[in-house]
């Protein structure tokens, strides 16, 4: 593995990785794929072509151009443009046309088919971020009571249902009962919608799919959410360990801590 193309969506993770990714002497090529992606991705590439998804032939064309036969998907992709049809070349549409419905899952796994037929590889995006997968057990100094854990291990169930109807990865509840789920629309939202039914005492899930397929869509959490989750008073948040990718850990701790959210992560095993 000594070239590897990036597609670089927005949020920290493809900066993070790129950085990594240099540390073991790989000659990263990046492909943002958003406009919000960081600017300072292309310290740490050897190219940078602002080329999308929906650009499905160029890119191909232009890994191919540059002799990459590896690929990794990271990143956070609004999933408003699969709906707006806008720069949409021809085999893209084809692609899209082509899928039984438009969950996630589904139009990014017929990507990763459309990249193989090419004979290029997706990789897991856990290459060289193992360091960033939470462990099981409590990850900060603030120690959920009974009634608290038990509703942590109500909403990790009811999160675990709804990610494996591929719906989405996040749930939040309160005294067992859910507040919302996350759809497209995405996590924060999801929390913004929860502020307007409590006041406080929210308990936010975090989970991945039944034989999720870890070349794309790992779920991710970082300063913002743990944010989001301060500004609606919420009491909890609980994570699938070895699953979730957690950014920002030190800070995320620090201000859970000042806030009094406790943060877990647990297995299925667990609950």
């Amino acid at each position: 593995m000594d070239k590897i193309g990036l597609i670089a969506g927005y949020g920290k993770l493809p900066l993070i990785w790129a950085k990594k990714a240099q540390k073991h002497d790989i000659d990263v090529h990046a492909f943002p794929i958003s406009e919000e992606c960081s600017t300072d991705l292309n310290k740490h590439t050897s190219t940078t072509d602002n080329l999308s998804l929906t650009q499905l032939d160029s890119l191909i064309n232009k890994l191919k151009e540059y002799e990459i036969k590896q690929i990794i998907l990271l990143g956070k992709v609004n999933k408003k443009f699969f709906y707006e049809m806008n720069n949409f070349d021809q085999r893209f549409i084809k692609l899209f046309k082509n899928t039984d419905n438009l969950e996630d899952h589904t139009i990014l796994k017929k990507l990763v088919e459309e990249f193989d037929k090419e004979g290029i590889e997706v990789l897991q995006q856990n290459i060289f971020l193992d360091d960033l997968l939470v462990p099981s057990g409590l990850l900060n100094d603030v120690k959920p009571s009974d009634r608290l854990l038990e509703d942590m291990k109500y909403a990790f169930q009811k999160a675990k249902q709804v990610a494996n109807s591929d719906i989405g990865q996040t749930v939040l509840i309160k005294d067992k009962a859910v507040l919302a789920v996350e759809a497209l629309e995405g996590t924060d939202q999801a929390i913004k919608r929860t502020g307007n039914l409590v006041n406080e005492g929210a308990v936010m899930a975090k989970v991945s799919k039944q034989n999720h397929d870890f070349r794309f869509d790992i779920p991710t959490i970082g300063l913002d959410t743990v944010k989001n989750l301060i500004s609606i008073k919420a009491d909890g948040l609980v994570l699938e360990s070895d699953k979730i990718l957690l950014i920002d850990r030190e800070r995320v701790i620090k201000l859970a801590n000042e806030a009094n959210l406790s943060i877990m992560a647990i297995s299925l095993e667990e609950v």
